[in-house]
């Protein structure tokens, strides 16, 4: 199979993912380049410098810990859209190869945008979600599994880009039956 194949599963993987969890993704590729199971390219090896990698850990840990809390959660997720947004970014431009150092073009243009946006989009629909969620107390629990699915997906895309298209449908068939099965008190039944 060509590589180059599995670099568009692979950079729109890693973008979802930092959508569900902005840091999480950054943080499981800085240690998955540490550990030498995946090579990043100039300038993306520097997510595994000591700084990147123990910098993420606090934000990681932050952002978990924000996340859980339904009373700042919402306050938590608008501060980090930006974040999601230039994680998406970053993922999925070392993934594709359009930024190899600083030249400019249509190609860097698109991957940043692409990247940015997968991840807003799915960082925005989260937070539009939460709200709801945590009315029904089942604010930390969805976070749990928000984290799991972006953890999930970080190593998918890095590890077996191939899994992820499956790894999405999974996600999704998962959002739909939890959906179907929300308590009666959220579907106006009585």
């Amino acid at each position: 199979m060509n590589p180059a194949l599995l670099t568009l599963p692979a950079a729109f993987g890693l973008a979802g993912a930092s959508g569900l969890n902005a840091t999480l993704p950054l943080l499981i590729v800085s240690l998955l380049a540490r550990l030498g199971l995946v090579h990043l390219a100039s300038p993306y090896d520097a997510l595994a410098s000591d700084i990147a990698f123990y910098g993420l850990i606090v934000l990681a840990v932050v952002e978990f810990a924000i996340d859980k809390i339904p009373a700042l959660d919402s306050v938590g997720h608008a501060v980090m859209l930006p974040v999601a947004a230039a994680s998406g970014a970053i993922l999925f431009a070392s993934q594709t190869g359009t930024i190899t150092g600083v030249h400019p073009g249509l190609a860097v243009l698109v991957s940043v945008l692409a990247g940015a946006g997968v991840s807003s989009t799915v960082h925005v629909a989260r937070a539009t979600v939460r709200p709801v969620a945590n009315v029904v107390l089942m604010g930390p629990p969805l976070s749990f599994l928000e984290d799991t699915a972006s953890a999930a997906l970080a190593l998918a895309g890095s590890l077996a880009p191939i899994l992820v298209p499956f790894l999405l449908a999974l996600i999704a068939l998962g959002a739909v039956v939890l959906w179907q099965r929300r308590t009666p008190s959220m579907t106006g039944a009585r």
